[in-house]
């Protein structure tokens, strides 16, 4: 329920409507008269809402007091009240930062739905804030090395700035599941992820798939179509694979991104769209750049803050970990029996090189659960191009041992914390102790 509710009105009081509004949804309402008091009000009290009332067009100067509202509250939602709303002034409050917009002389139910639709907006992104919800359909980004921890944190900070991320990590690192973590705890998580391949698109259809277009625009378009980025309209588009995208695709790109506005193939209507744009590559695009092979403002749009995505090589102190996630994942996806993993093919297994990196790594355990037909998944259920390599890799129990005792020593013995030193599960700890002949009472 909103509570505090910051009303900005420069020239003119409240419209009767708002008043009306306000009165019904039980909000304490603050006037801020001035641009200096509504700056005091946001500072001091934390809004649940800010209402900013515009003069009849969405002046550079209303503009700027939104830019400055959202300069010191990413997250609070924020409403422009103005007359005369078109396309072009709706774009320009948008880009401001408004959350939402109305007509000053809305009636009372209107304003309350649109309030009260702004409120749910705000607690289900109030809820992301709190910590890096990294759970997304049964999905999750394990890891606990310092690598991993360092990804989260910067997820979490990034997700609660409206701003357009490119994701940076060789094939199979896991970015398109980043770009979710950052959809789900931003405030648009109530809104849609929409993703498209760039690679998978011809750009005969690109226009189609991202504008939409109109019935009879072309041979085959016998119905109305809204393109990705209509759809994508308040939530966040994910643009997979970008550095694949033709020069062609990507001048058409631009132009939706800078002007957010798309026209449906076969009309001449402007549709504003908003929404927080998020791409992913394997490339190098500023080198792609360089040999005008990939346009150097596109690149700056999207580069606006950069994640790198390490590879599974760097970060092998993950593996258990990752082994027993997937593990669970595939059991339950599959309804078998819970299978283990031989702790010498784990140790083992931190040897390889993983060239396809997490995406590789979870289809080689889906190959040995497979096709094993005992519980416990052993060095012989590898597959064939891995036997070789991991078999190589003789295992130092004594190093490990020592290891594992010097983190229980550290710890004073508590193992969720010498699970944490040693960056991995406390069940995995337990199985060493058991395993190495370590006390575990």
């Amino acid at each position: 329920m909103l509570q505090k509710v910051i009303v900005f009105t420069p020239k003119d009081p409240p419209p009767a409507g708002l008043r009306e509004a306000l009165t019904a949804c039980g909000c304490e309402v603050l006037l801020a008269p001035s641009e200096a008091r509504l700056v005091e009000s946001l500072d001091r009290f934390a809004p649940d809402c800010t209402v900013i009332l515009s003069s009849p067009a969405m002046d550079p100067e209303a503009a700027r007091v939104v830019q400055r509202v959202r300069s010191i509250d990413h997250s609070c939602p924020l409403l422009i009240m103005t007359s005369g709303i078109s396309a072009e002034t709706a774009i320009c409050a948008m880009r401001a930062g408004a959350t939402d917009m109305l007509d000053r002389d809305a009636p009372r139910e209107k304003i309350v739905a649109t309030l009260n639709s702004l409120n749910m907006r705000h607690a289900a992104f109030g809820q992301a804030g709190h910590n890096c919800r990294d759970l997304i359909d049964g999905h999750r980004m394990a890891g606990g090395s310092a690598l991993m921890r360092q990804i989260k944190s910067q997820i979490a900070r990034i997700a609660h700035a409206d701003v357009s991320v490119l994701i940076t990590g060789e094939t199979g690192t896991g970015k398109e599941l980043v770009a979710q973590l950052i959809h789900r705890n931003s405030r648009r998580s109530g809104r849609l992820f929409v993703a498209i391949n760039c690679a998978a698109v011809p750009d005969t259809l690109l226009e189609s798939e991202l504008f939409g277009h109109e019935r009879g625009a072309f041979t085959g378009a016998d119905v109305s179509r809204e393109g990705k980025l209509q759809h994508a309209s308040g939530g966040t588009l994910f643009l997979d694979e970008i550095g694949d995208m033709s020069l062609v695709a990507q001048a058409k790109i631009l132009r939706a991104v800078e002007s957010r506005v798309v026209q449906r193939l076969g009309s001449n209507q402007d549709t504003p769209v908003q929404v927080r744009l998020l791409a992913a590559t394997n490339h190098d695009l500023e080198l792609l750049a360089k040999e005008k092979k990939f346009r150097e403002d596109l690149f700056f749009r999207l580069n606006v803050v950069r994640l790198a995505l390490p590879p599974l090589r760097e970060r092998l102190e993950d593996i258990p970990e990752l082994v027993e996630h997937t593990l669970r994942e595939l059991q339950q996806r599959n309804h078998g029996p819970l299978r283990r993993i031989d702790d010498d093919v784990v140790r083992r297994m931190q040897a390889y090189h993983w060239p396809g990196n997490v995406r590789e790594l979870r289809n080689v355990l889906e190959s040995m659960t497979v096709l094993s037909s005992s519980r416990s998944v052993g060095l012989a259920d590898l597959p064939s191009h891995m036997k070789n390599v991991v078999r190589s890799s003789a295992p130092n129990y004594g190093d490990e041992r020592s290891r594992i005792i010097g983190a229980l020593t550290s710890a004073d013995w508590n193992r969720n914390r010498a699970a944490e030193i040693l960056c991995c599960s406390r069940m995995t700890l337990y199985r060493k102790m058991v395993k190495y002949s370590i006390p575990t009472e």
